[in-house]
């Protein structure tokens, strides 16, 4: 029977095996991981949890855990991988306790998962300085939240994360300063057009905005944080946190398999490292990018849950077909909504990708409906043969399908003048009759 070992229970990994054991084929499949709690937790709950908008984590789970851990041959919990054997095919492990053992693998999939940047200035270790990827962190901040000195928050990273967390901060009354060394918010997924509503929104309900603003140490009095010194000034500070991206967890493997530039295993279509009987999925794996056509890192639950449906039809020898993925975000701010996908046209500039970009904006319904709302978009296209790379699309509106057709579109290599030539259907309840991607696509026309 083929012995499958999987190093991590996250999304990805709980993922992988629970398509393995749908596949109904015979397999011996062993899951292990570090800890024993919040295996498969969602860490976008962390912002409603925060900001209240629900009553408890407790739903945002990506598995049921009771049910795979009774399915699974071994399910090891409390118990860290601290060596591979690559040319053995063996695992050596460590339980909490103390204990030593290890086990035979014919394919291994590592799903380690990745850890939040630390920032690396004076004083980073004060307490009161937090990451939030994790329930215990995100427990702990709640639970600090709720001290009478804990009046001014600092969110460090505009990205979506550190923006949805700003706005959980000032729903529970504090004194929030967003800090971003760019010099706009959003500015993996967004240009700085559509960045700009999100600030405005964000300055409304009142959000300081520290955007180009560097910090350079921290301050703190008998080992507890007190403020944030930048290059242009000084903030008092009772709590912050650190929302500045990631780094793939690869020390397992990576003197061993072949790495991308940030540490991550570089994977085929199928997830197989460079060993090809062992896989990475998830954070810790790349991924190709169908508008860079080259392999990049897609920090998210949909792409990890891609890659870990992949790599099981793989070991059980069921073709897939995986011609690449491509990078896709929403976030709500104070109700308004960003959705986006691909490229902006600032990371086409970076890649010499030549484009070209139209933007249009329109009512979503009917100017006759009740509950309307406005909505603008940003198609991107490459100049010399008019395929879409990316798309930003901003409203009150739930125009999450758009931008899931838009994601199909980029994916699928289709031109701006296809999309324009498209059928959508029309219901007054839903879209104009002609549907405003068509008619965005439609305004390319004319430049």
């Amino acid at each position: 029977m083929l012995k499958v070992v999987i190093v991590g229970a996250n999304h990805a990994g709980l993922a992988t095996a629970r398509y393995l054991l749908e596949s109904g084929k015979p397999l011996e499949i062993t899951l292990i991981d570090k800890n024993d709690s919040s295996l498969g937790y969602i860490a976008g709950a962390t912002p409603l949890l925060i900001g209240k908008k629900i009553p408890s984590y407790k739903s945002f789970f990506s598995a049921d855990i009771e049910t795979i851990a009774k399915q699974v041959t071994h399910f090891y919990t409390n118990s860290e991988v601290i060596k591979i054997d690559f040319g053995c095919k063996r695992i050596f492990a460590r339980e909490n306790k103390g204990r030593r053992f290890n086990f035979k693998y014919d394919k291994l999939v590592l799903a380690t998962g990745s850890s939040q940047q630390d920032l690396l200035v004076e004083n980073s270790e004060l307490n009161g300085i937090y990451k939030m990827k994790s329930l215990k962190e995100a427990l702990l901040i709640n639970q600090k939240l709720s001290t009478r000195n804990c009046r001014n928050v600092a969110v460090i990273g505009g990205g979506y994360i550190g923006v949805e967390m700003a706005e959980a901060f000032q729903l529970r009354n504090k004194n929030v300063r967003l800090f971003e060394i760019k010099d706009h918010v959003l500015n993996t997924h967004y240009d700085k057009e559509f960045a700009q509503l999100a600030q405005r929104k964000l300055s409304e309900n009142g959000i300081e905005l520290q955007v180009g603003e560097e910090i350079v140490r921290f301050e703190g009095r008998n080992g507890k944080l007190t403020g944030i010194i930048t290059r242009q000034a000084s903030y008092p500070v009772d709590m912050a946190i650190l929302a500045i991206g990631f780094l793939p967890n690869t020390q397992l493997g990576r003197n061993y398999l072949t790495c991308f530039t940030n540490g991550a295993y570089v994977v085929n279509s199928a997830q197989q490292t460079s060993d090809p009987d062992v896989y990475a999925v998830g954070d810790c794996a790349t991924s190709y990018s169908k508008t860079l056509k080259d392999q990049m890192v897609d920090f998210s639950v949909a792409n990890a849950l891609r890659g870990s449906y992949a790599a099981a039809k793989s070991i059980v020898d069921e073709k897939v077909i995986s011609d690449g993925t491509v990078m896709t975000n929403a976030v709500k701010i104070y109700g308004l909504n960003f959705f986006a996908t691909g490229l902006t046209t600032e990371k086409a500039h970076k890649y010499g990708i030549e484009i070209e970009y139209v933007d249009h904006e329109d009512w979503v319904l009917l100017p006759a409906m009740l509950n309307n709302n406005k909505a603008k978009i940003r198609l991107i296209y490459t100049k010399m043969d008019r395929r879409l790379v990316g798309a930003q699309v901003c409203s009150k509106a739930d125009l999450s399908g758009n931008v899931s057709a838009l994601t199909l579109a980029v994916q699928k290599e289709m031109t701006i003048d296809e999309l324009s030539f498209s059928k959508f259907f029309f219901y007054p309840y839903f879209n104009l009759p002609n549907d405003l991607l068509i008619k965005a696509a439609q305004a390319s026309e004319s430049r």
